[in-house]
């Protein structure tokens, strides 16, 4: 606020609020800085402003699309314009731009159904800098614009209201004032974000609100630490495992019954424990481990033993020789050989004569060769070894558990209330596990079995059914009903903890948070600020407002009249004020007994003494501020507002010449003397006229016949404006040519008046102004000829249809370029001739 003088934006109330939590939770940061002393005088000053030019007026009234409209950068400016030429209109606008309170709706060209929004771009001079605006109508003021001042007759009936806030604060009071507003708003942002932390705690049972949980959770603190939760939310599978049995040891009325009936189902898990024993250390990992070891060692022993088989019946005649059928045949023969055929000889007996057991046929050399052979092979250790190893794996298979039917172990998953379908799928996955170990020899191949999950139900099961008989013998004892009641509803407590802890947790940061929001709230307090501005207001609001409009009222000549404004304190440094009677009534309302002229005095001593209280230069727009007043108050309110010009930009737009006179009459008089002084002038005087054509108004006049001397503005008619025009006649634009003639005829009119006031009479007599002036003046008069006077008489009658209404029955007159061009040169000759006349000495 100090340095970039600009209120802050919902950006910065937001940071703001962040700093006050950091503050208020005690955390630094960069963006902590302390005010240099000095700053908030300095903010409270606004810089230099001035309205420059209003320009690319569009959709305003009947204003003209793209109409422009100067003012004089200091100093004094009057925009004059007759009834209808569209100075309303421009004030209108600038109330709208300006914000003004007493603002009229703004309508847009009523006659052309294709005029759009009410549009304008405004070029300021702010601290120096130029600086263009667009603004429209639907936006709203232009902030920039906001201290800009507008009064009229509707601000002027403001003042006759039952209240009138101060709408000006002294330079003291302003930025107090910006910093109580900037604080509300910021503890606003506050409370905003403290609302939205709702609690989303659910309520725990009216019926656990006794027990030690329950108390531990109403007189949970912001010191409470994450430590303190976790112990207090604490409830484990044994915890949970006695509420229930003791739970259902309480609901049991049949107590003897219930234990034996417990007995039993403890029997019966226990048996189901012992069958789940067997499968889980039947079919555990180190059986499968050796059963796939057995395998391959057998298939391996198999494979040498089958090729060294293959070495010794390579010669067999047959096919399959050295197969189990084969070798249990040969075992047969070797039994019924030893044992009848030649008892106690070596098997195969080959010796001389020898005949086959089995065909009894005599044995050549060459069988006698492959028995030999045979029996060796049998004999060998490549067949004990794999033999052995087979029948290993065979012991180990055999001594597998037996997987039991599905009807079998459903009953068994009952009895632990197992589900069914994840039942039948655990069986599935044991019988597969099983089936593998007959034919796989990889370990992976061979599916895993979840162990834990039936241990799990077993251990439970067998927990729950102890802890219940427990609870039930209990209960058989004296004395314990009650306070096992209780401590089910201390567990079920527990319970509830446990499982809203993240709920807890979150509570309890929602609670920190909140003392967060109301510790940095209480930084946003204004009652040191208000208190200060309070007793600000009532010296220089209620004192120093009274003490200016006994001033202003003073200046403007309005003493004798019986009114004083009655300030009432708001609060918060804010000022109402009434107008009240003197020494009358309460009752009595002021503009009651007040003429029209006399509120308007009233108003514009109350309105001056309102905003000059804020010690700033901006500037005062004043739309026909002596409307209804007499000569006297005319005077003196131009006199007020030429002062006023001194320190600021002033705007004046009005209808009567009468304060364009008396206002040039003021200004030259304060020029002539600064002059005489050799100094500058105390004030600057810029003037622009309005013009209508047909439907159109807010023209600006190419020229500012007032302000021009004659001899000047009648060169430019001749050199600029009259050129112009022949060239619209050469391009055959009708209306263009008609809007320019006619502009130029009422132009000249005027010149015409001026000449007569000016040359003619030497300004001895100026419309308007009260005083006649003779000094070095009125011997000039003595230059006057008759033929002059019908000169001027002939110029005025001729050119008067261009300024003043005429009847619609008369036709339109059509501009003669000729006779106009003639005239303005001869009036122009004129001046130069009489002006370089001598004046007849007395």
């Amino acid at each position: 606020m100090i340095e970039n003088r600009t209120r802050p934006n919902e950006k910065v109330i937001r940071h703001f609020a962040d700093l006050c939590l950091l503050e208020a939770t005690k955390v630094e940061s960069k963006d902590f800085r302390k005010i240099t002393p000095g700053s908030l005088e300095q903010a409270a000053m606004r810089p230099q402003l001035s309205l420059v030019e209003l320009a690319d007026v569009s959709g305003v009234n009947a204003i003209k699309t793209g109409a422009k409209l100067t003012f004089g950068k200091t100093g004094l400016t009057v925009v004059y314009g007759s009834n209808g030429s569209g100075k309303s209109g421009y004030a209108r606008l600038l109330k709208q731009i300006c914000g003004s309170r007493a603002k009229e709706d703004l309508l847009k060209n009523v006659f052309d159904k294709k005029a759009g929004e009410p549009t304008a771009k405004v070029l300021i001079e702010k601290g120096g800098e130029s600086i263009q605006l667009d603004w429209i109508l639907e936006n709203g003021g232009l902030a920039d614009l906001r201290h800009v001042h507008v009064f009229d007759a509707a601000t002027a009936a403001l003042y006759f209201g039952p209240k009138n806030e101060a709408t000006y604060e002294p330079s003291r009071m302003r930025f107090v004032s910006s910093l109580i507003r900037l604080s509300d708003e910021v503890a606003e942002e506050l409370n905003s974000r403290k609302e939205r932390l709702i609690s989303k705690l659910p309520i725990m049972s009216p019926a656990l609100a006794g027990t030690p949980s329950a108390q531990w959770l109403n007189a949970m603190k912001l010191t409470t630490t994450q430590a303190e939760v976790d112990i207090a939310c604490q409830y484990t599978e044994e915890l949970d495992a006695e509420r229930v049995s003791a739970e259902g040891a309480l609901a049991e009325k049949d107590i003897p019954g219930r234990l034996k009936v417990l007995d039993q189902e403890l029997l019966a898990v226990n048996n189901v424990k012992s069958l789940f024993e067997t499968w889980k250390n039947g079919l555990d990992d180190t059986k499968v481990e050796a059963i796939i070891a057995a395998r391959v060692d057998a298939a391996q022993k198999r494979k040498l033993a089958n090729q060294d088989a293959e070495k010794v019946f390579a010669d067999a005649s047959l096919e399959g020789v050295g197969n189990d059928a084969w070798r249990a045949l040969w075992n047969k023969a070797r039994e019924f050989s030893e044992a009848h055929a030649y008892a106690g000889l070596v098997y195969p007996h080959v010796e001389e004569d020898a005949k086959c057991v089995l065909c009894q046929q005599p044995l050549e050399n060459d069988a006698k060769n492959r028995m030999r052979q045979f029996e060796t092979f049998v004999r060998g250790a490549l067949e004990r070894d794999a033999l052995a190893s087979e029948q290993t794996l065979k012991v180990l298979l055999n001594a597998l558990p037996v997987i039991p039917s599905v009807e079998t172990w459903l009953v068994s998953a009952g009895i632990l209330k197992f589900e069914e379908e994840k039942a039948q799928a655990w069986l599935s996955s044991l019988q597969s596990r099983r089936t593998a170990l007959d034919t796989e020899d990889k370990k992976e191949a061979v599916g895993s079995v979840e162990w834990e999950i039936v241990g799990a139900l077993i251990t439970t099961s067998i927990q729950t059914k102890n802890q219940e008989k427990t609870s039930l013998e209990e209960l058989q004892k004296d004395g314990t009903r009650q306070k096992k009641a209780a401590r089910v509803l201390e567990l079920s407590a527990l319970q509830w903890l446990s499982q809203q802890k993240n709920a807890i947790l979150e509570e309890l940061q929602r609670r920190k948070d909140v003392a967060a929001f109301v510790n940095a709230g209480s930084l946003t307090s204004t009652a040191l600020l208000t208190k200060k501005n309070t007793e600000l207001s009532v010296k220089e609001l209620s004192e120093g407002y009274q003490a200016r409009f006994e001033l202003e009222l003073k200046a403007l000549n309005g003493t004798r009249l019986p009114v004083m404004p009655k300030s009432r304190q708001l609060g918060k440094g804010k000022v109402t004020f009434n107008l009240i009677v003197k020494d009358a009534d309460e009752g009595i309302k002021a503009e009651s007994i007040l003429s029209e002229g006399e509120r308007r005095i009233i108003a514009l001593a109350a309105f001056l003494a309102d905003i000059s209280g804020s010690e700033q230069s901006t500037p005062f727009i004043f739309d026909d501020p002596i409307s209804s007043l007499d000569q006297d108050f005319e005077e003196h309110v131009v006199e007020r507002l030429v002062s006023l010009a001194q320190q600021r930009q002033v705007i004046i737009f009005t209808h009567r010449l009468s304060l364009l006179v008396l206002v040039e009459t003021i200004v030259k008089k304060l020029a002539d003397q600064a002059k005489l002084q050799q100094v500058v002038a105390p004030v600057t005087l810029h003037t622009s006229s309005l013009r209508r054509m047909g439907r159109t108004v807010g023209l600006v006049s190419d020229m500012s016949v007032r302000d021009a001397k004659p001899e000047k503005a009648l060169n430019k008619l001749l050199l600029e404006s009259i050129p112009q025009l022949r060239k619209l006649m050469d391009d055959s634009d009708v209306g263009g040519f008609d809007e320019k003639a006619k502009s130029i005829c009422s132009d000249f009119r005027i010149l015409v008046e001026r000449c007569v006031e000016i040359v003619l009479l030497n300004e001895v007599v100026v419309r308007f102004r009260r005083s006649i002036t003779t000094q070095g003046r009125i011997a000039s008069l003595a230059r006057i000829r008759v033929d002059d006077c019908a000169m001027i008489d002939a110029l005025m009658s001729r050119y008067s249809v261009y300024e003043h209404s005429q009847s619609e029955e008369l036709p339109a007159q059509q501009v003669d370029i000729d006779q106009l061009e003639e005239d303005v040169a001869k009036l122009s000759g004129w001046v130069k001739e009489f002006l370089a006349r001598p004046t007849v000495s007395s």
